[in-house]
C-alpha cells in the first residue's frame, strides 16, 4: 500500500483518472496516467488492463526509473501501462515535470489522423492559450505535434524528439491519443482540459 505523501498523490491521480472517464477522455481500459514521487527513481503510474470506470487506489502502482514494479506491488497479474516508457522519457528529459497523463478523447484522435501528414497542429488567437504554463498572452502560436504510432515505444520517442525544439505542453499520437504534462497533477490536468477544448473549438471552426 502507498503511505504518506504517495498516497495523496495517489488519490489525487485517482480523483484525476474519474473526472477524465467521466469526460469521455478515457473509455474502456485505456489510457495511463503517472506521478513522480519525492523519491529521485521511483514513480507512481497506473496499473494496466483495468477499466477506467472501476479504477481504485489499489490500481495505482509504484515503479523505479526503468519501469520495474516496486513492491509491494510487484504480484502476478499486475502490469505497468505498456506505454510506461513514454512516460519515463518525459521525466527523465524534464525534471521539473511532476506528472504525465494519456487520455484518448474522440476528438484529439479524429484531429490526430485528420491532421497527421502535417505533423502538427497550431493553436494561435486562442484566449485560453494562457492556460498552458509559461503562456502570458494569447499572442503566440501554441504547437502540438502529432507523431506516428507505433507499437514499439522507442519509435515513438525517436519521432517525438525531434519536436520537443518547439516547447509543447503535450503530443499527439496518430489514432491513438494525447499526451500531456507538467509540474504536478493539478497541472497536467489544466492541460489536458485546455488541449479538449482547443480541440473542440478547432473542430466546430472547420465545420463552419
Amino acid at each position: 500500500m502507498l503511505s504518506g505523501k504517495n498516497l495523496v498523490l495517489a488519490e489525487e491521480l485517482l480523483e484525476t483518472i474519474w473526472f477524465f472517464n467521466q469526460k469521455g477522455w478515457s473509455p474502456a481500459t485505456a489510457t495511463n496516467y503517472s506521478v513522480r514521487t519525492d523519491h529521485p527513481n521511483e514513480f507512481i503510474i497506473s496499473r494496466s488492463g483495468v477499466d477506467k470506470s472501476k479504477f481504485q487506489l489499489a490500481d495505482i502502482i509504484l515503479i523505479n526509473s526503468e519501469g520495474v514494479i516496486l513492491p509491494p506491488h510487484n504480484k502476478p497479474n499486475v502490469k505497468s501501462s505498456a506505454e510506461t516508457q513514454l512516460h519515463l522519457d518525459i521525466y527523465k528529459r524534464f525534471p521539473d515535470v511532476g506528472c504525465v497523463l494519456h487520455t484518448h478523447s474522440v476528438l484529439g484522435t479524429v484531429l490526430s489522423r485528420k491532421d497527421e501528414e502535417q505533423e502538427e497542429i497550431i493553436f494561435e488567437g486562442w484566449e485560453i492559450l494562457k492556460a498552458f504554463e509559461g503562456n502570458m498572452t494569447h499572442e503566440l502560436r501554441e504547437f502540438l505535434p502529432i507523431v506516428p504510432n507505433s507499437q514499439n515505444m522507442d519509435d515513438i520517442i525517436n519521432k517525438m524528439s525531434q519536436r520537443f525544439h518547439k516547447n509543447p505542453h503535450g503530443y499527439l499520437i496518430a489514432g491513438h491519443g494525447l499526451y500531456s504534462w507538467g509540474k504536478d497533477i493539478a497541472t497536467a490536468k489544466r492541460h489536458v482540459e485546455t488541449y479538449e477544448y482547443l480541440f473542440e473549438c478547432l473542430i466546430r471552426m472547420r465545420s463552419l
